[in-house]
């Protein structure tokens, strides 16, 4: 029972990978990320683009909190 789960398992991991590989390189930079050689100080890498840039997304603002005492 054991050696049955362990092919499924194996076949499971065989087909899912091949798909989250193409939709991971089909991904580019879109409108909220920008290719640039170093990224600006509100942004942060997410990933190489295909000239070797980085490509930036902008932080997200941390809203300042009150203090209630």
């Amino acid at each position: 029972m054991r050696v049955l789960f362990s092919i499924l398992g194996v076949l499971t991991l065989l087909s899912i990978v091949p798909l989250a590989r193409s939709f991971l390189e089909n991904q580019d930079c879109s409108k909220h990320r920008h290719c640039r050689m170093k990224c600006k100080a509100n942004e942060y890498a997410v990933r190489y683009c295909e000239d070797w840039t980085i490509c930036c997304r902008v932080k997200k603002k941390e809203s300042k909190k009150k203090k209630m005492w």
